[in-house]
């Protein structure tokens, strides 16, 4: 089985809550299954593991929500959760500047975080990396969009500028796995 850190999920609950539509939440909580609103209704613990399917109906139940294309509204999460991720395991790279630090560093911490698939990290020139994702998992596509967005808006707050993503491959449309390349300026 497949399962993230609540920390992930509260990515979503805290985006909900901190949206200016009021009525966002309970229009979202709506469209859940009931074992979906138990198990993130009450309170989701950051440390603890949650199955990666309540993930998946979460961020479909959230895209039915928005009048906003799904790209926009998890790229949103995703710049979101970063500074609160960044402050939580990576807040040396933020001090040293250094975004290959922290790319290197998610290596070593993704399993703790995310308890599927694996991350592969490749520093191919000093302002350039290669990143890849093999899932073991389904992954739908608002799932990448978040995944990109966190790294770029990591990659900023270690000090890169005018950082772009390009997409080699994805795993949500029928790829092998997920890959980017990663660069930025200093």
């Amino acid at each position: 089985m497949s399962d993230i850190r609540g920390l992930i999920l509260q990515s979503r609950l805290d985006f909900l809550e901190n949206h200016i539509d009021t009525n966002l939440s309970q229009r979202v909580f709506q469209k859940l299954g009931d074992p979906v609103k138990q198990a993130i209704g009450e309170q989701v613990f950051l440390t603890n593991l949650y199955p990666f399917h309540l993930l998946k109906d979460l961020d479909a139940a959230i895209a039915e929500s928005f009048d906003l294309s799904m790209k926009e509204i998890f790229k949103e999460i995703g710049n979101k959760t970063a500074p609160v991720m960044m402050d939580r395991y990576f807040f040396t790279y933020m001090q040293q500047k250094n975004p290959q630090g922290l790319l290197a560093q998610l290596e070593r911490v993704y399993p703790y975080i995310w308890e599927f698939g694996k991350y592969s990290y490749s520093k191919s020139d000093s302002n350039e990396a290669n990143i890849k994702f093999d899932y073991d998992e389904d992954i739908h596509k608002s799932y990448c969009w978040f995944i990109q967005s966190f790294l770029a808006t990591g990659v900023t707050l270690c000090g890169g500028k005018s950082v772009k993503i390009e997409e080699i491959e994805c795993e949500a449309e029928d790829g092998e796995s997920c890959q980017y390349k990663i660069s930025w300026n200093e």
